[in-house]
């Protein structure tokens, strides 16, 4: 007579499993453990492969970047991509951004722009540019900074990012985001930025 048993742990860690049989009786039995572990970037191995870019996944194939298949398809689902900019050019200098320029063939979104507390600024500054914001001049998307968000409170205001105060500081974090299902190119991006008076 055949019986099969389930074991199912609810925690991580080592296990060991004890099997007690009775001396007199004859029992084979086979186990088969599949150990899966999704966690965040925890990808097996990552290869590219002629024009696809392939990796292992608890032991699946998968194929990025197929003709087949939308761009910035992971795993099974539809992704943004997102592109993160450090501009700091010339630090030790305050500076006020002035305007922003994108060389792409499709249209970007920045859905973050921080700026580190400084003596002035305790708070940080903070603020996003908007999709609609950017207009195409010469082959490039070019859109100015809105204001601080930050301004009058250390929580971001909408209001704020029109009547707010010029994004200042010595470098800013931006994250840029694309939801395009298509391939999309990103050449270069251009942080227009003026000195700030005293400095």
């Amino acid at each position: 007579m055949a019986r099969e048993i389930d074991v199912i742990s609810t925690r991580f860690g080592w296990h060991h499993i004890e099997i007690g049989l009775d001396a007199e009786d004859l029992c084979g039995f086979g186990i088969q453990l599949w150990i899966t572990r999704y966690g965040m970037r925890m990808v097996d191995w990552v290869q590219a492969m002629g024009l696809n870019w392939i990796s292992f996944l608890g032991g699946d194939l998968w194929i990025h970047n197929d003709t087949t298949v939308d761009r910035c398809n992971l795993f099974g689902e539809k992704r943004d991509c997102i592109v993160g900019v450090v501009s700091n050019e010339q630090p030790m200098m305050i500076k006020i951004l002035d305007s922003l320029g994108v060389w792409s063939d499709s249209q970007w979104e920045v859905t973050s722009i921080v700026i580190p507390p400084t003596l002035n600024y305790p708070n940080g500054m903070e603020s996003a540019i908007p999709t609609a914001q950017f207009k195409k001049r010469g082959g490039v998307w070019r859109a100015k900074f809105l204001r601080n968000m930050k301004s009058t409170s250390d929580t971001s205001s909408v209001i704020e990012a029109i009547q707010g105060e010029p994004l200042t500081g010595q470098e800013a974090y931006m994250l840029l985001k694309n939801t395009s299902n298509e391939q999309v190119k990103l050449f270069k991006i251009q942080v227009n930025a003026t000195t700030a008076r005293g400095q």
